[in-house]
């Protein structure tokens, strides 16, 4: 019993003397510009091309030694993309199939879980990377939309319809979106040390989304991108995507 209290306490002495040659906690803001994207998880979902979207928050280091840390902390992420696919709705009492393509403009609240690796200070640089999960929760979603009618029904079925098609911006579409977001986080950079524990934190991290963020459905096309219809009405799919974003980190450590 006693070599085991002395073994006990040599060891815990031995971690408070270690845990006295770093510093624990390193808390860094940054700003975090990026390009972000919307990979579709369904053939009839057209993807239309990046967007240029931003983030910002805090991040936290919990150091168990010098050069591996618990990485997480507070941030706010804005994603998106454009996609296009056909829909349906009803509009003055008519039902259409649409073309529709919608400009994403999607907000989260993220929690970063990650392990960070790093170097030792080389001259006044040290070099790190991580990874990890990204749990979200949408607190925004906008979007812009072109609009196409394409069919209408009357009283004798589906025909082309010569309606005027139209533009939004700025509509709430957080009813079409999934409040949660789970994304795997890969990053790497380095810190310039400017004195004592403060350093510039510049990064680069891909925000890789896992989950699907939309809801909603969409209508099926054939392979001549034109609507099915199945007893009477358009058939129906789940609109399915993953949002992603590569960004630029650029901060100031404490």
């Amino acid at each position: 019993m006693k070599k085991i209290t002395l073994f006990t306490l040599l060891t815990l002495s031995a971690i408070i003397i270690n845990a006295q040659d770093f510093q624990k906690f390193k808390i860094a803001a940054r700003f975090s510009p990026g390009i972000a994207w919307m990979k579709p998880d369904s053939k009839y979902i057209t993807d239309e091309g990046n967007v240029a979207r931003f983030g910002f928050g805090i991040s936290m280091d919990i150091h168990f030694t010098e050069n591996y840390a618990f990485g997480t902390g507070l941030e706010v992420t804005r994603m998106g993309g454009s996609l296009s696919y056909l829909n349906s709705g009803r509009y003055d009492g008519v039902d259409y199939v649409m073309s529709r393509t919608r400009d994403y403009r999607l907000q989260y609240v993220e929690v970063p879980l990650t392990l960070k690796l790093r170097t030792n200070e080389i001259g006044y640089i040290t070099y790190w990377g991580q990874f990890g999960i990204t749990p979200g929760l949408n607190i925004n979603a906008k979007g812009d939309d072109n609009v196409d009618f394409l069919y209408g029904k009357t009283d004798t079925g589906w025909g082309e319809t010569d309606r005027v098609s139209f533009s939004s911006e700025d509509e709430d579409i957080k009813n079409d979106v999934n409040i949660f977001r789970v994304g795997l986080l890969i990053g790497a950079g380095i810190e310039y040390s400017l004195s004592g524990n403060t350093a510039v934190h510049v990064g680069i991290t891909y925000n890789n989304g896992f989950t699907d963020v939309l809801d909603g459905d969409l209508v099926v096309t054939d392979d001549s991108d034109k609507p099915v219809f199945e007893g009477g009405n358009p058939k129906k799919n789940e609109m399915k995507a993953m949002s992603n974003i590569v960004q630029l980190n650029i901060g100031i450590k404490f």
